[in-house]
């Protein structure tokens, strides 16, 4: 902690002593762009680029100091780690944290948020426990030149305890966790700002229980406690009065919230069947954590089946969420969201696989009182639908030295967006009591490849091609190409290369408005050191020729070379 006081890193104690107590590793590299182009007037970037980069990283006790450097021909950059104060010594089963750090209870309550202060989290045997104290919010005063009046912030402080049991799969934990704002931290306060002092008080309590060998259940119940402006004077009634009041200075800005995890998984030889719950209360916060999803309610079911020995699975999840769960917005939003998805393999030559996958929104407005004017809800609600499917077959022949893979893949997507008078809608559309058409996005891909791996000689083949249609309204976007790749290994392995071609045409209805083709050369070399600890070398060359051929008499050939060398060492 002397040596180092501003240095984030962790230590290990137990390694004292040891030879791997101090480790040093890094490497260097140096990188080239070179870029020729022809049939444009103005070049789109530098002819020639180069940039070198290095590490350093040196390891005391597994504490990480890396220092990293980038050098180019247009400036360079050092970086080192001592921008952050933060150490985390650890022996055995302790492990600590000093400084500015961060720690997570659970996503109700503390949930990564950095404080400067201390924390612990002990594993002394079926036990964990965790605790931490510290700054959450630095304070920043009022500027009068800068008139930061909603940029203030009062000096934060926060507590926390996370303790839990686990033992033949049974675990329990309680969390408690308390923020709260300091008044006199700030010597001034506009009138104005709509910053103010908070105070929070968060309970959490969290189980799992495996109930049977193939069921087992877990919860999550959180309780958050909070005062909105503590300097609020306004008196409350009796009744409205409750005991955590004086832990957090509770008062009429006083609010209180709920959220809740809840889900049971049963396994069986040839299924599983799981199924999730999720409430969280309108306006659901805490001091522990940036931000949190609030005012939704969620439900999962998710079964899975393995039939006919393994050779068939079936996957299918779906689910529905809902907002507006007090009804006081201005519109509810309702989603729907499914999935199937199924492997069917019958022999080792062949594998069959499908997917389908549906998300649907529907939001309904609420009408706008007016004296005057009324606006029927129903013209405002929109509607979304988006579809997703696929299908992949893969046959698998020949053996010894040469072997092949024959794979066609095919994919469709739909995407449909509604909006006016529309009073219900489900998870496949709005039914019939409208007549309200969408416009539909339809997108078709399919690619259809033959590779052959000819093992006597280690290289590779594959020959492939493409198709890509989109549809919408009356313009119908079609591309397709062919593609040629050759892959060998040389020099025992050391070293590799590849070279290919791609050749793609487009069209915008029955007019070819794309004529492009593209050549790919690639080299890697990563030789072996007579000293391994002595570290390793590489060297890797890649080269890319664009081809985009004159569509309309009056324009010209464009060609593109883009040269791409790298040299690296690593020790």
């Amino acid at each position: 902690m002397l040596l180092f006081p501003f240095v984030s890193f962790g230590q290990n104690l137990e390694k004292i002593g040891k030879k791997d107590a101090v480790k040093v590793s890094g490497g260097i590299a140096f990188n080239t762009i070179t870029y020729l182009e022809s049939g444009v007037v103005v070049p789109s970037r530098d002819p020639f680029t180069w940039y070198a980069s290095g590490n350093v990283n040196i390891s005391i006790l597994d504490v990480a100091l890396p220092f990293t450097y980038t050098y180019s021909n247009i400036g360079g950059k050092f970086t080192q780690p001592f921008n952050r104060t933060a150490i985390h010594p650890k022996w055995k089963w302790i492990n600590s944290h000093i400084g500015l750090t961060n720690m997570n209870f659970s996503p109700y309550t503390l949930t990564g948020h950095l404080f400067l202060g201390g924390g612990v989290e002990l594993t002394p045997g079926k036990w964990t426990i965790k605790a931490m104290g510290g700054r959450l919010v630095k304070p920043v005063e009022y500027d009068a030149l800068e008139d930061n009046t909603n940029d203030i912030a009062y000096r934060r402080w926060g507590y926390g305890v996370d303790v839990g049991y686990k033992d033949k799969g049974y675990s329990g934990e309680l969390i408690l966790f308390k923020a709260n704002d300091d008044l006199n931290s700030l010597p001034f306060i506009p009138l104005n700002t709509t910053v103010k002092p908070q105070d929070n008080l968060v309970m959490s309590v969290k189980g799992q229980a495996k109930i049977t060998k193939d069921l087992n259940v877990q919860a999550e119940y959180a309780f958050s406690a909070l005062t909105q402006n503590t300097l609020d004077i306004t008196e409350l009634a009796a009744d409205q009065s409750r005991f955590l009041h004086k832990l957090i200075h509770g008062n009429t800005t006083t609010s209180y919230f709920n959220a809740v995890n809840a889900s049971v998984n049963y396994t069986l030889k040839f299924m599983n069947l799981a199924v999730k719950f999720e409430h969280v209360d309108p306006g659901y916060k805490t001091l522990g954590g940036y931000y949190f999803n609030n005012d939704l309610q969620n439900y999962t079911f998710a079964p899975s089946f393995s039939l006919f020995k393994k050779k068939l699975n079936l996957a299918l999840n779906t689910g529905f969420q809902r907002n507006n769960l007090s009804s006081n917005e201005a519109s509810t939003t309702n989603r729907w969201i499914g999935s199937i998805n199924a492997t069917f393999v019958p022999s080792k030559s062949w594998v069959l696989n499908g997917t389908y996958s549906n998300f649907s929104t529907f939001t309904r407005n609420r009408p706008i009182s007016d004296p005057f004017y009324y606006q029927p809800a129903d013209t405002l609600n929109f509607f979304q639908l988006t579809q997703n499917a696929a299908a992949m077959v893969s046959y698998n022949i020949g053996k010894g030295d040469l072997k092949s893979v024959i794979q066609l893949i095919y994919n469709y997507q739909e995407s449909t967006n509604l909006s006016g008078n529309i009073n219900n809608a489900g998870a496949f559309g709005v039914g019939l009591q409208t007549n309200l058409v969408g416009v539909p996005t339809k997108v078709h891909m399919g690619n259809l490849a033959y590779t052959a791996q000819f093992t006597r000689i280690e290289a590779n083949l594959t020959l492939a091609a493409n198709v890509n249609q989109t549809f919408i309204i009356d313009q119908n976007s079609t591309f397709f190409g062919p593609t040629v790749n050759f892959s060998k290994s040389l020099l025992k392995k050391k070293a590799s290369m590849a070279v290919g071609t791609t050749y793609n045409r487009q069209y915008r209805n029955t007019d070819v408005t794309s004529n492009i083709l593209n050549h790919r050369l690639s080299f890697n070399w990563n030789p072996k050191m007579k000293n391994e600890k002595a570290g390793s070398f590489g060297i890797s060359a890649n080269a890319n020729l664009m081809q985009r051929f004159a569509i309309e008499s009056m324009e010209k050939d464009v060609h593109q070379l883009n040269l791409f060398v790298n040299l690296s060492y690593s020790f």
